[in-house]
């Protein structure tokens, strides 16, 4: 493939170039001409149902592993301006817009928010700021999904410090444990069948 030249997506700056180099690969992908604003029934706009929920459109906050909270769990106000900013922004699904650990040990980071009773407060303030700066913003929160993504990091907690891992297991894996070093012979990181059931709970 030496001398073969790729043109970079970035250089493809209309729907007709991106159609050109498509077919230049034989492939068949439909493109809409031009990007359709939301009075002209742009699919995106378009309310979406998730079981027994409706969103109001389809454009959704995922998920995110926050490095903004507080050392005990709690959101900062970094955290709390992010959430205005999912409210203000008009997207009706809150698709679990953060990710929140269940137990302290969990902790992906240092900052991560946690999901507890002793969190309640905190994690109310992020809900309500959100609603009050979509309703601000766009008259009525009435359509909105929200969500939270709760979490334990497992292999991958960092609770206390960034550059140590603090695993919790449930099992030792060979290529994993050498990859992550976590001692082959170490049980005390592997999780016991109530541990397992408590963590579900939590």
């Amino acid at each position: 493939m030496a001398g073969v030249k790729f043109p970079k997506v970035a250089q493809l700056r209309t729907p007709q170039m991106l159609e050109e180099r498509l077919s230049e690969l034989g492939w068949k992908i439909p493109i809409d001409p031009a990007v359709l604003s939301a009075e002209e029934a742009t699919p995106l706009a378009a309310p979406g149902k998730f079981g027994r929920f409706e969103a109001g459109n389809r454009w959704c906050i995922h998920p995110m592993e926050g490095w903004d909270g507080l050392a005990d769990g709690n959101p900062s106000e970094l955290t709390l301006r992010r959430w205005q900013h999912f409210g203000a922004g008009g997207a009706k699904l809150i698709w679990g817009g953060e990710a929140a650990a269940v137990r302290a040990d969990g902790r992906a980071n240092p900052r991560q928010l946690q999901a507890t009773g002793a969190h309640e407060a905190g994690l109310r303030s992020l809900y309500d700021a959100l609603l009050s700066a979509h309703q601000a913003q766009h008259g009525s929160s009435e359509d909105l999904v929200v969500g939270l993504q709760l979490t334990h990091s497992g292999r991958f907690s960092r609770p206390r410090v960034h550059e140590r891992l603090e695993p919790r297991i449930a099992y030792h894996h060979p290529v994993l444990d050498a990859k992550f070093g976590i001692d082959a012979q170490d049980q005390s990181v592997v999780w016991t069948d109530d541990e397992l059931w408590s963590l579900i709970e939590d």
